[in-house]
């Protein structure tokens, strides 16, 4: 294969690394071992993946395309050259990816946020998750899951209250020194959620430490990238929301802290701790970052790589880009999720301008 299109007699397959996870429905997750990231194939792809696995050649998966949907072999050579060029820029397959031009370059890098990481703590077990199933029924799980998510929303309104009602900088003084402790504290419990809910469904954990997004801003992290492993969507909403939850209801206490003080020291600390509490809780819901916000999406969907995906089409319908094979198949209802995410990423911007206006209004004392 060149950097434009396949060489149609030579065989392609699989890269080594490449592993085929079993029972996946909804499509075909494959992971590749050497870098630990996932990747999910559509139900239109399983046609490829037994040829892939062995070895073929673009030539005979024209044909077959051909063959099977009575359609000219042009057409599915387009059909082909798409999903071949797809998974081979994902690096699946046993041939280098090729070099971008000036768009692609910029599309894929603002789909992949740069990352660096500082392992703390690594298990070299297999990669494993048997997906335990809750005692009560679905009703129950239902019930329990409205409950959580009415307290969570009630924790965020009082913290809103408490942060754009009694900030009060000027009245922290020496006690401001307290916060980094409280925010280190909450990430620590944060991302302890996550692994929590990782050991109750049975998924290995392979690392966990601190990640710089952009290669500067530090956040403490827990891989929990085995998760989608799991068959049932549930546990991983349970996963990927865990931590969202417990930034709701420390925000919460804070604010209800805040307003239950006497002290004015106290009262504004706890404020204080509120609203970093609800930056934070803005960051890990962000859309447009891979946050726990996103992978909750993602968990909901059922679609892996919903978010760049998304941007993908996005620019693609922006900037006129060609369109992928997954993009070229993807139908009326996945499409209209990629438009909902590019509305809903608008309106998270929006929302998130709004709150620090009026906090910043409160903090300057103007109304």
């Amino acid at each position: 294969m060149d950097d434009e299109q396949p060489a149609w007699d030579l065989p392609v397959a699989f890269a080594a690394e490449v592993e085929i996870v079993p029972g996946n429905n909804p499509g075909v997750l494959l992971y590749r071992k050497d870098t630990g990231r996932y990747f999910q194939l559509g139900r239109s792809s399983r046609m490829f993946v037994p040829h892939l696995q062995k070895g073929t050649t673009p030539r005979f998966l024209i044909q077959r395309v051909s063959d099977l949907f009575q359609v000219q072999e042009s057409a599915a050579a387009r059909t082909v050259t798409r999903f071949l060029s797809e998974i081979r820029e994902m690096g699946l397959l046993d041939v280098p990816p090729p070099a971008k031009g000036l768009r692609g370059r910029a599309a894929r890098a603002l789909a992949e946020i740069p990352m660096g990481r500082l392992v703390l703590v690594r298990d070299s077990s297999p990669p494993t998750a048997s997906g335990r199933r809750a005692a009560w029924g679905s009703l129950a799980r239902i019930a329990v899951g409205a409950f959580v998510g009415v307290i969570a929303l009630l924790a965020v309104g009082v913290a809103v209250l408490a942060a754009t009602r009694l900030l009060d900088v000027r009245a922290l003084g020496g006690a401001s020194i307290a916060i980094p402790l409280v925010l280190l504290l909450h990430l620590t419990m944060h991302e302890a959620g996550h692994w929590l809910a990782c050991r109750y469904y049975g998924v290995t954990v392979p690392e966990a430490g601190i990640a710089f997004w952009f290669w500067i801003l530090p956040r403490p992290y827990v891989d929990r990238s085995h998760a989608y492993r799991l068959n049932r969507r549930t546990p991983l909403v349970v996963i990927t929301t865990s931590g969202i939850v417990i930034d709701a209801l420390n925000a919460g206490i804070a604010g209800v802290l805040a307003f239950a003080a006497d002290d004015p020291t106290l009262r504004a600390l706890a404020a204080a701790v509120a609203y970093i509490l609800l930056m934070t809780l803005a960051h890990d819901i962000n859309p447009l970052l891979p946050s726990d916000g996103l992978h909750a999406i993602e968990a909901a969907t059922g679609q892996h790589a919903f978010r760049r995906r998304a941007i993908q089409y996005l620019l693609t319908l922006v900037l006129r880009l060609p369109s992928s094979h997954h993009h070229e198949f993807a139908g009326r209802r996945l499409r209209l999720l990629y438009l909902g995410y590019g509305v809903l990423s608008l309106g998270y911007l929006a929302a998130v301008a709004l709150l620090v206006a009026r906090l910043v209004a409160s903090v300057g004392g103007l109304e």
